[in-house]
């Protein structure tokens, strides 16, 4: 019988991982290979379908933004020791969580899980495709915190300010912004494919947040957001303002 699933298995821990071979080789439908140390982006997402990872608080934070990126392709099962990493594995996406003493019983009704949202994914995959544009620019940025990784969606963010070596990433439902360490320059490359535009020196903004705009008396101008807060328009960039009138 030809295998449905094909998996990859990048577990550090001995025991959990024979276990977890052992039951894939003997479960209906599942073929595995242990995965070399190496880049996740390196994985052939044409062919393998289901990743197992064991993760920590620790883990490396390119690896999850790897991770982020493959639980859009393929079925993403995180392993930990601790029951703390659950809602990560929820953040990313995964399709379950499991600890490293999870018992024979739990993982099988991981396989079922798989199986089941496989077959959920193929009997919707012809209505996704017809009535969902898929995003294919970079969903996230990552934010490095003490003691922790934020995984920031881009598409909740609607102004940006500059402040040194970083930037103030502001949102629409939350008053405080968050601190990440990167130049304006490069943020602005990363958020003009989001529809930002930068109206000072050190203010980017995505235009389908400016709800306003008012000439001041000195020449420049007033943007008012949809969340009612007001931000400066320099007239040094005045040009922007043909790309605000658009309407794309």
């Amino acid at each position: 019988m030809t295998a449905s699933f094909h998996a990859l298995t990048l577990i550090d821990n001995t025991e959990f991982s024979i276990s977890l071979n052992d039951m894939i080789e003997n479960y209906k439908h599942f073929e595995f290979k242990p995965y070399q140390k190496g880049r996740l982006n390196q994985i052939d997402t044409e062919y393998y379908n289901v990743l197992f990872y064991e993760s920590n608080a620790e883990s490396d934070p390119l690896q999850i933004v790897y991770l982020c990126e493959l639980a859009k392709k393929l079925n993403v099962i995180l392993v930990a020791e601790s029951s703390s990493l659950a809602s990560f594995a929820f953040e990313i996406g995964a399709v379950d969580f499991l600890l490293l003493n999870s018992t024979p019983a739990r993982i099988a009704k991981c396989f079922d899980k798989i199986m089941h949202v496989y077959s959920y994914k193929n009997e919707t995959k012809l209505t996704y495709k017809e009535d969902i544009k898929v995003d294919k620019s970079s969903s996230h940025i990552v934010v490095k915190d003490v003691g922790k990784v934020r995984l920031i969606d881009v598409k909740d963010i609607i102004w940006v300010n500059g402040a040194g070596n970083y930037v103030e990433l502001h949102f629409s439902k939350c008053d405080t912004p968050v601190l990440h360490r990167e130049t304006m320059k490069n943020i602005e490359k990363k958020l003009e494919p989001e529809g930002f535009i930068r109206i000072h020196r050190s203010t980017l903004v995505r235009k389908q947040a400016i709800s306003e705009l008012m000439p001041t008396d000195s020449g420049d101008y007033k943007i008012k957001l949809k969340n009612d807060i007001y931000l400066n328009l320099s007239r040094r960039y005045k040009s922007c303002l043909e790309s605000i009138m658009s309407p794309s």
